[in-house]
């Protein structure tokens, strides 16, 4: 059952696809003052949008589908989500215990949306034996949770949010690997993106509720950035937080380069000086030199003023058919609503 005071704890790592998000979570994993969710659940971006218009009854069962269908594991005849997962095996965990857990927690809730995210990841706690007296935050991952971070601290009173960010030449080097068609200017408005709802977050909530670390920091500064990191989530050192766990197993890792890692690494760190062609580097410094500056990643090259100027017009370009696009679609909808 669930501890008191777990219903708003709820910490949640977010940042840009490829940029450290797994390696934080993974570091968190096995700590005995958290309850670690293993996968990402796209609660804000895929559940409760695809949920929105149904009754809350109805939310709760096909909850079973959409969060906790992890754990309903099987490696002879994987479901369609598990296809290029084979080595994150949760037989372990059952799936009939999770969902037992899901429906106690949810009775011992207040019956709201945002509590069939929290009862999931506290009922795999239970299943799994995480969940303990000692547990005091629950922990969340999914990319791009920054851009959700109203619902967060609304519907979660002692809400935490963890933003990792990475240079975008080394992002940009690994997240083209599973989407090659992205070119650095598009990567670039994606990853810019992301960075300036987390320093928005940041302003608005404050440091003490929303957290920005590099990647960087993390993997070259470990002992200082785990510092930070335990002060922020107020738990106390244990040597499990230099292990990177997924549901209390090593991980080594989910480089898009192959790589297996014991422990944290350094290696990918500046990994796009020799996976990058200079002149797509240039294009990205280009893009995002101002950001770059802020973060303190130093360029390769200095920025020309016509580089700055092909980007700002490409960027301009892209809001304005944006802005073109939005405004035929208005047009079109009160067409189709005047021939009704």
């Amino acid at each position: 059952m669930m501890n008191s005071g777990l219903q708003n704890a709820a910490t949640f790592i977010s940042g840009h696809p490829k940029s450290g998000t797994s390696l934080i979570m993974t570091l968190l994993d096995s700590h005995p003052q958290l309850v670690v969710y293993p996968e990402e659940t796209g609660f804000f971006r895929q559940f409760a949008c695809r949920t929105a218009d149904f009754p809350l009854e109805t939310r709760f069962h096909l909850a079973e589908e959409l969060l906790i269908h992890i754990f309903n594991w099987d490696p002879k005849d994987p479901h369609p989500s598990q296809a290029n997962l084979l080595d994150r095996d949760y037989s372990d965990v059952s799936f009939e215990n999770v969902q037992e857990a899901f429906y106690r927690q949810l009775d011992s809730l207040d019956k709201k949306h945002p509590n069939i995210l929290t009862a999931a990841i506290l009922a795999f706690g239970e299943a799994s034996g995480q969940l303990s007296p000692n547990t005091i935050r629950w922990v969340e991952k999914t990319p791009h949770n920054e851009h959700h971070a109203d619902k967060i601290f609304a519907w979660w009173s002692k809400a935490r949010c963890i933003h990792i960010v990475r240079d975008p030449r080394d992002n940009y080097a690994s997240y083209r690997q599973k989407h090659p068609e992205w070119g650095p200017e598009y990567f670039a408005v994606s990853w810019r993106s992301s960075i300036h709802r987390g320093w928005a977050n940041q302003k608005r909530y404050g440091s003490q509720n929303y957290l920005i670390i590099r990647y960087e920091d993390l993997v070259t500064n470990l002992e200082s950035t785990l510092a930070v990191v335990r002060d922020f989530l107020g738990i106390r050192d244990d040597p499990i937080l230099r292990q990177p766990t997924r549901n209390g197993r090593s991980w080594r890792g989910n480089s898009m380069f192959g790589d297996r890692f014991e422990g944290v690494s350094a290696k990918p760190v500046g990994r796009f000086r020799q996976t990058l062609d200079p002149a797509i580097v240039t294009r990205l410094e280009a893009a995002l030199f101002p950001e770059m500056r802020q973060l303190r990643y130093p360029l390769e090259n200095p920025v020309s003023p016509l580089a700055w100027f092909i980007w700002t017009g490409y960027r301009s370009r892209r809001v304005l058919n944006n802005l073109l696009g939005n405004f035929i679609r208005r047009g079109n909808n009160r067409v189709q609503e005047d021939r009704k």
